[in-house]
């Protein structure tokens, strides 16, 4: 498997629907690594939400984490590459008035802040097993951030929450300072400009100077079509979003559930792949 790179989404892709890496995708993982091949992560989470997966997978490439705002090496400990933004007061004004109850994560310093905890930030907490501390609007204005995530409660079964499409619409439109994705349905994250999993990747390949790196990477939502977008072989998984599967190179016919990685994976070594747009049975 030398020569090979996979850089897989986690949330809805690598874990299951109880936010675990099953056995099976933990062992051909390993074996993957074992037999040369290098694998790590993209992920719109901040790194210390994936500490316990990099530990249980033996991870040693750095990961791209908050969609790409940040290159972190497990080893070493230390942020590689990181993109801020900094957020003027009328933006600020803009989220706050919204008449819509939303949930609002600040990523600072590598520490999520809330300004409020409602019922929507107590269970996200719960989801990814973090404590946001409470902070005040003032620390935040003018000062550099490295991701806003904003949530309603429920993700919608119809695409993207249209609440949140009309607040994004408003962002974009008086200013030019940010990238924007929806992470989940439900999820709305405002970036530093120009940042993604797919620039996460091409300063990931520049820190890792391999020549001939064939790199392919796995995802399931709207975040991750430029990682798909700057790989070799960009895969979706079945349980993906309909316009994930559009751009994808490869469709499994396997979900997150049902060990998705891992029959990547397996596929690779038994050197399996077909030419159809579809992969697996």
């Amino acid at each position: 498997m030398k020569g090979k790179l996979i850089i897989s989404d986690l949330d809805g892709t690598l874990l299951n629907n109880q936010h675990k890496v099953s056995e099976q995708n933990q062992r051909w993982i390993k074996k993957f690594i074992s037999e040369g091949g290098l694998f790590t992560f993209a992920t719109g989470r901040m790194e210390e939400t994936t500490f316990q997966f990099i530990e249980q997978l033996n991870i040693t490439l750095p990961i791209i984490s908050y969609n790409g705002a940040r290159l972190f090496c497990p080893i070493q400990n230390k942020i590689l590459y990181e993109d801020t933004m900094l957020v003027l007061p009328e933006i600020w004004k803009m989220i706050l008035e919204s008449p819509h109850e939303y949930g609002l994560v600040i990523y600072k310093d590598n520490q999520p802040f809330t300004l409020n905890k409602n019922s929507i930030i107590e269970n996200f907490e719960q989801k990814e097993k973090i404590n946001c501390k409470l902070g005040s609007l003032e620390s935040f204005i003018d000062s550099p951030i490295s991701k806003i995530l904003l949530m309603v409660e429920k993700e919608s079964i119809y695409g993207k929450d249209a609440n949140l499409l009309e607040l994004e619409k408003n962002i974009l439109e008086n200013s030019s300072d940010f990238t924007t994705v929806f992470s989940e349905s439900n999820y709305l994250e405002i970036l530093p400009v120009g940042t993604s999993k797919g620039r996460g990747v091409n300063r990931l390949l520049h820190h890792l100077d391999k020549e001939s790196l064939y790199a392919i990477g796995i995802g399931d939502n709207l975040n991750d079509i430029s990682l798909l977008k700057n790989v070799n072989l960009g895969i979706a998984v079945k349980n993906a979003q309909q316009e994930l599967k559009q751009i994808a190179n490869k469709v499994l016919e396997r979900t997150n559930e049902e060990d998705a990685v891992a029959y990547v994976i397996e596929t690779l070594i038994d050197n399996r792949y077909k030419q159809s747009k579809t992969i697996g049975i």
